[in-house]
């Protein structure tokens, strides 16, 4: 399994599909990047090698490209060349049957061609639409010139592909209408939460730091995830709607998150706005759920945002809080009425949502508990896991 995009144990996804596969029986390696190696004692390559809870992962030295087409290409070549690296070892020491590539981006299937002609099937777990995120990230002739060349590589990339996983219908119509791949060898795997993961959990008051009320954001904050968006609403609801009882923790990291504290502090919302960064910590991240009074989706519509699926949506869900979102095709079909929904980028109307919901408990509730209902009856991992296995049988039958 290679992820360019994060490390392993931020990867929700991905660990779940790792564990599922063990389970199945299969030996699994992950390559993916790790933040935290950096340099050490001038060395040229900084790896590291952990077993974690069985599955095996290798990671490498990087950072990554927080903006511009030049820092973009550099990380993605820097980090195809230590994946040629690590696949090829770890192909030598062992040999492996599958490659599962996991976008973005998709310049993957370089190397998923490379052992698709030595005899090895290969999975595209297909997390986000390259293309769309180059509209939602770029305007002019850069984002006309990167558009068509992620079209390119998002084709090559659907052809080099044995099996393809989709995270919900909209990803399943681009594989097999852009990709012109058989429904037969697409597979929907949505994100949700494992069982083990949606048990009730106790509220931890000290996490709300002497205030009333804590709404919550949990996630990657890249640039299309609307956090920088959001410090408006914040300001919004601190200084025109004077509501000071109210901590916005938002978790998570990514190139939004400087730009998202330098807003707060130019507009003086520290003391309202908590940024504790990425929580590893499964358990506490999961205290911090449960600790809020309400969740946060502020992910504005845009050609990436309109067809993808957020797994914090149903993370949300999953511990029984209601969610504020804009109005997105996708949330919509995972939350139902586990959320209120307001237009895209109506910074106003997501403040006055917010402020009403934590001004109605009993609201809160019941959209708490369809929440909860929603997850156990369809989104929950469990209910995804097989199209997973069956892409493997599929491969594995391709002979």
């Amino acid at each position: 399994m290679i992820i360019e995009n994060q490390p392993y144990l931020t990867d929700t996804r991905v660990k779940a599909e790792a564990a599922a596969l063990l389970e199945a029986g299969w030996r699994v390696r992950v390559i993916c990047p790790d933040l935290s190696l950096g340099e050490r004692e001038g060395r040229t390559f900084s790896d590291r090698y952990s077993e974690i809870d069985g599955i095996h992962v290798h990671s490498y030295r990087m950072a990554f490209a927080s903006s511009g087409m030049l820092g973009y290409l550099k990380e993605y070549l820097f980090s195809l060349f230590h994946i040629a690296r690590l696949s090829l070892k770890a192909f030598r020491e062992d040999g492996f049957s599958v490659v599962h590539l996991c976008n973005p981006p998709d310049v993957l299937f370089i190397i998923g061609a490379f052992y698709k002609l030595l005899g090895r099937k290969v999975i595209f777990d297909h997390h986000d639409l390259f293309p769309e995120m180059i509209l939602s990230r770029y305007n002019g002739l850069q984002q006309r010139i990167l558009f068509h060349l992620s079209r390119i590589l998002e084709y090559l990339t659907f052809r080099t592909a044995d099996a393809v996983l989709s995270t919900n219908q909209s990803y399943l119509r681009v594989a097999v209408g852009r990709g012109r791949m058989s429904e037969g060898d697409v597979f929907i795997v949505r994100n949700g939460p494992r069982a083990n993961e949606t048990i009730p959990r106790l509220p931890e008051p000290t996490l709300k730091r002497g205030f009333p009320y804590m709404a919550c954001y949990a996630g990657i904050m890249g640039p299309e995830d609307g956090v920088r968006e959001f410090m408006h609403v914040i300001r919004h609801i601190v200084h025109q709607k004077k509501r000071t009882d109210i901590l916005f923790c938002l978790l998570g990291d990514g190139a939004a998150r400087s730009e998202a504290k330098e807003f707060a502090q130019a507009w003086g919302l520290q003391s309202y706005v908590d940024m504790p960064g990425m929580i590893l910590d499964r358990a506490l991240f999961f205290r911090y759920l449960a600790t809020a009074d309400l969740m946060l989706a502020p992910e504005l519509s845009n050609p990436l945002n309109d067809k993808s699926t957020f797994i914090k949506v149903a993370e949300y869900m999953a511990v029984g809080k209601p969610v504020a979102a804009y109005d997105l095709a996708e949330t919509r079909y995972t939350a139902g009425e586990a959320a209120v929904y307001v237009p895209s980028g109506n910074m106003e109307a997501y403040a006055e949502a917010i402020v009403e919901l934590l001004d109605d408990p009993k609201q809160r509730a019941l959209m708490g508990n369809i929440g909860i209902e929603r997850i156990r009856t369809r989104f929950q991992w469990e209910h995804q896991k097989g199209g997973l296995l069956s892409a493997y049988d599929r491969v594995m039958r391709l002979g």
